[in-house]
């Protein structure tokens, strides 16, 4: 009984000292209880930016339309290759009616997360049974900022050939304002003055701009446009002043997409008749094109 009774002594003590010993932490165990990573800080390369291009074709001035500015729509994506310089992205719009053609090259960058810069050239050509071929062109550049995630800031300057007839340049500030999910509301001042001209017209004006997008789902969106001139200049008084100096207008539409990059925009607008100088009533019909992600 003595040979068994040592070695079981033994074993109890050891296994009491064992038990005495601490509980070390293993080091390469991931401590899962840390805080979760907080999400970056939004960018203006995280989502779409609209645009405001000088119209393609300037014969669209005569028509009915909510504003005398295209609302051009693209995804600004960052170089994953870093060259010292940022990259530039193009991007393209062509227009072709039955007798008018035009091309549009838009190239962007993004030299800081929340900074863009871009600029855009429209080359277009218009052709009738009575005045034959004429050319014009349209130059545009300018800088988008976003101030926090809600709000944007931008400014531009543009040029407009108008065939070499009644040229004009203009500058503009705007802003753009997510008030919600579901809410924004964007707008703008432009300065526009005509470039020298065979005619010795001199005009200029101010014009202010507003917009408001509701958003009812993914598909579905209300839009509201206003505009007006706020101030005016002309050098021969009994000249008209330029449609697109003198142009008030408001309205609504509804706007619908099929898909993530095709959409149709239907509603109506009130505006200034040219030659009457009432407001009349007059239908809005567009489709609509945005960059697929």
């Amino acid at each position: 009984m003595r040979r068994f009774y040592l070695p079981m002594m033994m074993l109890l003590l050891l296994t009491s000292l064992h038990a005495q010993d601490p509980v070390r932490q293993d080091s390469l165990k991931t401590d899962i209880t840390a805080a979760p990573l907080q999400k970056q800080t939004d960018s203006i390369k995280s989502g779409n930016v609209f645009l405001k291009l000088p119209r393609m074709n300037p014969t669209e001035n005569l028509q009915p339309q909510f504003t005398p500015y295209d609302r051009f729509t693209l995804s600004p994506q960052r170089s994953i290759h870093d060259s010292g310089l940022p990259a530039i992205q193009w991007n393209g719009v062509a227009s072709d009616f039955i007798n008018s053609k035009s091309r549009t090259a838009v190239a962007t960058m993004l030299p800081a997360s929340n900074l863009l810069l871009y600029g855009s050239a429209t080359l277009g050509l218009v052709e009738t049974p009575y005045f034959g071929k004429a050319n014009y062109y349209n130059l545009n550049a300018g800088a988008q900022y976003l101030l926090s995630p809600q709000l944007r800031l931008g400014a531009s300057a543009s040029y407009y050939s108008d065939f070499g007839v009644l040229p004009l340049w203009s500058t503009g500030l705007d802003a753009s304002y997510h008030v919600s999910r579901n809410l924004q509301i964007d707008g703008g001042l432009t300065y526009m003055q005509t470039a020298g001209n065979m005619f010795g017209l001199s005009q200029s004006a101010v014009t202010m701009d507003l917009h408001g997008r509701y958003r009812l789902n993914d598909d579905w969106f209300l839009n509201a446009y206003g505009g007006m001139p706020v101030m005016q200049q002309n050098n021969r008084p009994a000249v008209p002043m330029m449609p697109v100096m003198n142009t008030p207008y408001y309205g609504g539409s509804v706007e619908h997409w099929f898909n993530s990059t095709t959409g149709v925009e239907s509603g109506v607008i009130w505006m200034r008749d040219m030659f009457t100088g009432k407001m009349r009533l007059q239908p809005k019909l567009e489709l609509l094109f945005r960059p697929g992600r």
